[in-house]
């Protein structure tokens, strides 16, 4: 009997190779959630990709408040936070995460080397311009992290790889790609039914950051975070669409207006559904900046 229980293992084994290869090998899938943060923080997505154990967070929130949020998303994800991975320089994406380091503190705080040296560079005039209106809602000792080692890192053996620096809304942004589960987390690389921020650009750096899209669309993702979107819409490729035909509209639409406000009454009658933030801050600010009505912001 016990010969023939071995004979029948053995057989099995060699029957079903494949499954008997891929039980031993195969890594346990990661997983993402996302938090949709509040208008406080311009509705950006900070997301959550967890393995079996250990979590990477992509992009603290601006608000003290919503990086709490966070710090509560990963609490309840009963995982280990590993790594915080920061996409751009812009603060609404990195300036409350003292929150999360205070909470984990033995998770590394990373970004590509020169998004390190832009926020190092530009951080005290963050703190000068954004402190007064976040209040008691904003960071006590905003920091830059640390410099990757690389254009890749691991979670659980899984690989995460860093595209970028390209044009974004940023001039250095950069997005996390997930190959093994098909996703993509774009940092302010997309945006979804919101308006574009144009408040640094000129029409070079605009017709680059439609370039910059075309690379992300060819990874043709299933699952994409954009930078900001809309509360209530799916992680999903509109992003791409939308953000692409915004630009291709936005340069067509700005060689017709005569001024700022013909520009956003433009786009405002093309994108009825989309949104703003901070009252008028993105399209007014872009819409003068792109006819020449008020400087570019340095940011």
């Amino acid at each position: 009997m016990k010969q023939l229980i071995c004979a029948l293992g053995a057989f099995a084994l060699s029957a079903f190779p494949a499954i008997a290869q891929k039980t031993a090998t195969d890594k346990p899938p990661l997983e993402v959630e996302v938090l949709r943060t509040s208008a406080g923080s311009l509705y950006s997505n900070v997301a959550l990709i967890k393995g079996e154990h250990k979590a990477v967070l992509v992009d603290p929130p601006f608000t003290m408040a919503d990086a709490h949020r966070a710090v509560a998303m990963v609490l309840d994800s009963g995982r280990e936070l590993e790594t915080i991975f920061v996409t751009h320089d812009h603060p609404d994406h990195f300036f409350a995460m003292e929150v999360l380091t205070d909470a984990f503190p033995n998770a590394k705080v990373v970004a590509h080397p020169v998004v390190v040296a832009d926020i190092w560079r530009s951080l005290p005039f963050k703190v000068k311009r954004w402190s007064p209106m976040l209040g008691a809602n904003g960071p006590k000792t905003p920091t830059a992290p640390a410099a990757l080692d690389g254009d890749s890192f691991m979670l659980e053996g899984h690989e995460l790889k860093v595209i970028g620096p390209m044009q974004g809304d940023h001039v250095h942004a950069t997005a996390l790609y997930a190959p093994d589960i098909d996703a993509l987390f774009a940092g302010d690389l997309l945006y979804n039914e919101m308006y574009l921020w144009f408040g640094e650009h000129g029409r070079k750096e605009i017709r680059d950051w439609g370039k910059a899209i075309d690379e992300l669309a060819a990874l043709n993702t299933e699952l994409v975070v954009a930078g900001h979107s809309k509360p209530g819409l799916a992680n999903d490729p509109s992003s791409l669409a939308y953000s692409r035909g915004y630009i291709d509209f936005w340069l067509e639409a700005s060689r017709k207006a005569k001024n700022s406000e013909d520009l956003r009454a433009m786009i405002m009658e093309q994108y009825p559904d989309s949104i703003d933030v901070l009252g008028d801050f993105l399209l007014g600010n872009s819409s003068k900046v792109t006819m020449g009505e008020e400087p570019r912001w340095t940011e």
